[in-house]
């Protein structure tokens, strides 16, 4: 029975097999070295031990043999018992066991156990078939560099044919332009470059001084909804159109009855009495800070009041109710889609 070809096999799958009543055989990983004395580069390896200490049974040897011999439990462990056996008798006879690519076993001048392991042999599956390589030395002062010359001419000359090319390149890329704007300005009307008509004899382009900017204009659409004429607190009116959800409008308190017997002319301070809300805040200090930040971006903002605790700020207030809805609707599409009108 080849009990060593067993062990052999299984080395290069497991880093421990142990062969019962005999000893363990361990495998460890050694990354690739330098060997300085004979001039080689040797392969990241597996070194091979022995310890004879671990004898107990770890089934390895038992189960390989079982498929290959195609035996029952208890007769493959009688037979790996038989060839270790085997082995002490050779070991007592003749001092000396040799494992067909596992190592030799010897004992010494005291009668202890020792082991070599085949040098030849590598345990690293991912090493398999790599060898000692010959490392040759490089002598000091023998490496010298070249300088590189380049040939004046022909660099000239490449580079002539490059920009030739790039040239080609840009009048093709100037001619499609041109015969795009041919395409789509309906026959060439009004295409000028540089100040000068290409295709035409028309007055240049002019540049104009653009004016101040003005603000943004929105169309009011007062068709689409209008505050009512009575009313008051919270109510959900279509601002934005009969196909976009309600806004939210603020009407106010109900205005108080004038008492019948008083006969005072009362006076009106007319003031902005619309309020584009973007935001009610809890602390007044965030308020401000809102308030500011609003200022900073061109609205005239301002803090319009406290209700249930909160500070609400307006990014502007209108006395004209079609001057507030231009300015709700710029709000919402630029700014903050959440505004709402706040009617006082």
């Amino acid at each position: 029975m080849a009990l060593d070809r067993d062990l052999h096999d299984l080395l290069f799958l497991h880093d421990c097999v142990i062969v019962p009543g005999f000893g363990g055989f361990l495998t460890h990983y050694r990354p690739a070295r330098l060997d300085v004395q004979r001039n080689l580069v040797h392969p990241p390896s597996k070194d091979l031990s022995f310890n004879r200490h671990l004898i107990r049974q770890d089934g390895l040897l038992v189960d390989r043999l079982m498929h290959r011999e195609n035996l029952e439990f208890q007769q493959a462990k009688e037979a790996v018992d038989q060839e270790v056996a085997q082995w002490q008798r050779t070991l007592d006879q003749a001092g000396r066991l040799e494992l067909t690519r596992v190592g030799t076993f010897f004992r010494d001048a005291e009668r202890n156990l020792q082991f070599e392991p085949d040098r030849r042999v590598n345990f690293l599956k991912d090493s398999y078939g790599l060898g000692p390589v010959a490392a040759v030395p490089v002598p000091e002062g023998r490496l010298s560099v070249k300088p590189v010359v380049e040939d004046v001419a022909l660099v000239a000359s490449e580079r002539r044919e490059g920009f030739g090319f790039l040239a080609a390149a840009a009048v093709a890329a100037i001619a499609f332009t041109v015969a795009t704007w041919w395409a789509v300005g309906g026959g060439g009307q009004g295409i000028a470059l540089g100040g000068f008509d290409l295709l035409k004899g028309t007055e240049p382009a002019r540049y104009v001084l653009p004016q101040s900017p003005t603000a943004l204009e929105w169309p009011a659409q007062a068709s689409i909804w209008s505050v009512p004429a009575e009313g008051s607190g919270i109510q959900a009116l279509p601002i934005a159109g009969p196909d976009v959800a309600p806004v939210a409008v603020d009407l106010g308190q109900a205005p108080a009855k004038a008492e019948p017997e008083s006969t005072a002319v009362a006076t009106r301070n007319v003031g902005p009495r619309f309020h584009i809300i973007g935001g009610c805040f809890l602390e007044k200090e965030n308020a401000d800070r809102f308030v500011a930040e609003l200022q900073a971006k061109g609205f005239a903002a301002t803090l319009v009041d406290r209700k249930g605790g909160l500070y609400r700020v307006a990014y502007g207030s209108y006395p004209l109710r079609s001057t507030a809805l231009e300015a709700l609707n710029a709000v919402r599409k630029e700014e903050a889609p959440q505004a709402w009108l706040l009617v006082k």
